[in-house]
């Protein structure tokens, strides 16, 4: 017996089905990764899908009170962020770090991490000229050069805005 041609509409017996909620649970884990790596919204619950990283309401709301009391402009979100990942800030400034030193016309150099509004104050300082989303992305490429391509495989291939960024 010969497989069923490839325009076939019915799936091969041989393929796997999920239960819905299952595949919403699966949706909510992505959703939290890109919340916190991509969104800078870690631990959020509103989104479509989202599991605020299965953290219970009062953890967050601690930890919330917990970082506005360190004396810094820094939301609980944002420390979750590719600036602020225990494992990729290093990453990232190095990529910044390499665009400064590829300029000539430079008068200050970004301190780190990287932020919107520090890269806004760094350009009206004389520094590098960079957009917010430029950085995001080029972090991204920065690593898929390095032959790290799994943040940016699942950044591409959930966030539907970036899948036209995809290399």
């Amino acid at each position: 017996m010969s497989p069923p041609p490839a325009s076939s509409s019915s799936p091969p017996s041989s393929a796997m089905t999920y239960a819905k909620e299952y595949v919403n649970r699966f949706n909510g884990f992505l959703m939290d990764i890109c919340n916190c790596l991509w969104r800078s919204r870690a631990f959020n619950t509103s989104d479509l899908n989202a599991l605020g990283c299965l953290l219970p309401a009062s953890v967050v709301t601690s930890l919330t009170k917990y970082t506005s009391n360190l004396d810094t402009s820094l939301s609980l979100n944002a420390l979750f962020s590719l600036s602020y990942s225990p494992t990729i800030c290093y990453a990232a400034i190095e990529y910044v770090r390499e665009l400064e030193d590829n300029e000539e016309d430079i008068e200050i150099r970004h301190a780190g991490p990287v932020t919107q509004m520090s890269l806004r104050k760094l350009e009206s300082d004389g520094g590098l000229k960079l957009a917010w989303s430029d950085y995001r992305l080029g972090v991204l490429r920065y690593l898929e050069d390095r032959g790290i391509k799994g943040v940016g495989e699942l950044m591409y291939n959930t966030m539907k805005h970036l899948m036209k960024d995809k290399r």
